[in-house]
């Protein structure tokens, strides 16, 4: 049986303690083997730690107390360090999981794999989280799958973001188990899929997306055919011509625009990073890497480069980049309190072509539903 080693910076991860954080990864590292050290580290005589020591004793942990003699020295990064690398001396541990939301710790992550350990990192997805995650064996986010806070506090807005990052994560994560079987010759164990999957993306959480089991997961795949060959063992096999299970309007919509390579982004999230592409080539165009970088720097909640990019790229489809430069491409996002429209306008274009190649019929109020733009009494409906 695997042993297994969690450290955990409580003063990082606060708010993810304090909502069942811990009791969530306990269950998601149960099935790995036995966990022999729990650790917990902060200054557990602050305000805000001490409603968290009851939920980690429960949980078994150490409570590591850490002092902050010096302002803007992290004594809990340096004795987690000492510790893990302390730990990892142990050939019977195998796997390291490390808690931290902190992009510090990856060279002790790369450290850890140079020493042939299992690293499983631990924090909220952000652009300095993918740093991490690429040192890792495994990645486990944190937040939940929207990471981007509504600044109106409306709670609809809030589960329309909710609802439609899970629909984009839902599909690439589809099109990813697809990549998967396409590679087999043929019918292939549902327990081989799932670690297949992790090499693409160690960060993929069936759990995210609603389904309560990976087997739930690939079971809602309408490409998929599933055989049950006893003793609880399944093979599963590419199937295309699998007649389709009825998806509601949302999945079918994300679907038809990714087809026309759109994708859809939480409305916040997409303000937040147009608002910095603006103000970024107001006065000197930058080439595209380069923008992504700077926005990257921002370090926007929720965002990674790779959505950064995509977004930019949906700028760019809703007219709003003027290209200068000549070989260099040099962007210039243009400011405009119309943005909203401009990309509903190119958004809807995409969605007519492809929802017509499939002969699809979507009611125009769940059309209406996915716009990013706050419109009028039947304005909205006009546009659609």
């Amino acid at each position: 049986m695997n042993h297994i080693a969690i450290f955990i910076d409580a003063e990082n991860l606060t708010n993810w303690v304090k909502n069942n954080g811990v009791q969530s990864l306990m269950d998601e590292l149960l099935p790995l083997g036995q966990i022999v050290v729990r650790k917990a580290y902060g200054k557990w005589s602050t305000p805000q730690l001490i409603p968290l020591q009851s939920a980690l004793n429960e949980n078994g942990f150490e409570l590591v107390h850490t002092f902050h003699p010096v302002s803007g020295k992290n004594s809990t990064d340096i004795k987690m360090t000492v510790d893990t690398m302390e730990v990892a001396l142990d050939s019977q541990v195998q796997w390291i999981v490390l808690a931290t939301g902190d992009s510090d710790f990856s060279p002790l992550f790369r450290k850890l794999r140079e020493q042939g350990k299992e690293v499983i990192g631990v924090g909220p997805k952000s652009p300095l989280s993918e740093c991490v995650k690429n040192s890792c064996s495994r990645y486990i986010y944190t937040d939940d799958a929207t990471a981007a806070d509504d600044d109106s506090g409306d709670d609809v807005a809030d589960a329309k973001e909710r609802a439609n990052l899970i629909v984009s994560e839902k599909i690439d994560s589809m099109e990813m188990l697809r990549s998967v079987l396409q590679k087999e010759d043929g019918p292939i164990a549902l327990a081989a899929i799932k670690p297949k999957m992790l090499g693409l993306d160690n960060a993929f959480n069936e759990k995210r997306l609603g389904f309560k089991t990976f087997k739930d997961f690939v079971k809602s795949a309408d490409f998929v055919q599933m055989t049950d060959v006893g003793g609880g063992s399944y093979m599963v096999a590419l199937a295309e011509q699998k007649v389709a299970v009825e998806e509601d309007a949302q999945m079918v919509l994300a679907k038809a625009l990714k087809r026309k390579g759109w994708d859809m982004f939480p409305r916040n999230m997409l303000k937040k990073i147009y608002a910095e592409a603006c103000d970024l080539t107001s006065f000197v165009p930058m080439n595209k890497q380069d923008l992504v970088q700077e926005i990257v720097a921002k370090n926007i909640a929720g965002t990674t480069s790779s959505i950064i990019n995509r977004a930019l790229s949906t700028f760019f489809k809703a007219k709003l980049v003027t290209i200068s430069g000549g070989d260099d491409k040099l962007w210039t996002v243009t400011e405009t309190n119309q943005y909203w429209k401009e990309i509903d306008k190119a958004m809807l274009d995409r969605l007519r072509v492809s929802l017509k190649e499939t002969g699809q019929k979507v009611p125009k109020k769940d059309i209406v539903s996915i716009l990013y733009g706050k419109y009028a009494d039947g304005e909205a409906e006009k546009l659609v």
